[in-house]
């Protein structure tokens, strides 16, 4: 190789490097906000999710291919989980938001997510129920107990959302 082709490779080397690291860095890369109970890095709302809603994605499937779930609860329920954990995803994103414009205090923002920690939890406990093969009774009664709680957590979450 000549000079001027390692030159080359070089940078473009050092630019695929620089892509990468950026890539992986860029909620480091956000300027600190400074708000009222003090200085705060804005929030992604995917580090949020990951930290505070870790189970979400396979809960959601699991909600959304309603197999394992149809034999297990009455049409109704299955409705009503769905949509609590649309309302918990929007608030969800509120949270962020709200965080990230100062609109909600540090401890807000950790209560908050204390609470969708909560609601991980149950939807782990609910995803595990519906995962028994032939469920007996008292199992088809603990993940319809379940899934009322996580309804009723998520209510919670959605009036919560209104005064912070």
């Amino acid at each position: 190789m000549n000079n001027s082709t390692k030159t080359v490779a070089l940078v473009i080397v050092g630019a695929a490097l620089m892509a990468i690291l950026s890539f992986y860095f860029k909620d480091n890369l956000a300027p600190a906000v400074q708000c009222n109970d003090g200085m705060r890095n804005p929030v992604s709302i995917d580090k949020f999710t990951t930290k505070y809603w870790a189970n979400s994605a396979g809960f959601e499937a699991s909600i959304a291919e309603k197999g394992r779930l149809s034999g297990k609860l009455n049409p109704t329920q299955l409705t009503t989980l769905s949509d609590a954990l649309q309302q918990a995803n929007k608030f969800r994103k509120v949270v962020v938001a709200r965080s990230n414009s100062c609109a909600i205090t540090k401890l807000q923002y950790a209560e908050f997510g204390s609470r969708f920690q909560q609601l991980d939890s149950l939807s782990r406990r609910i995803d595990s129920l519906a995962a028994v093969p032939n469920p007996t009774d008292s199992d088809k009664a603990g993940l319809s107990q379940l899934i009322d709680e996580y309804v009723a957590f998520s209510q919670q979450l959605a009036k919560s959302s209104k005064n912070p």
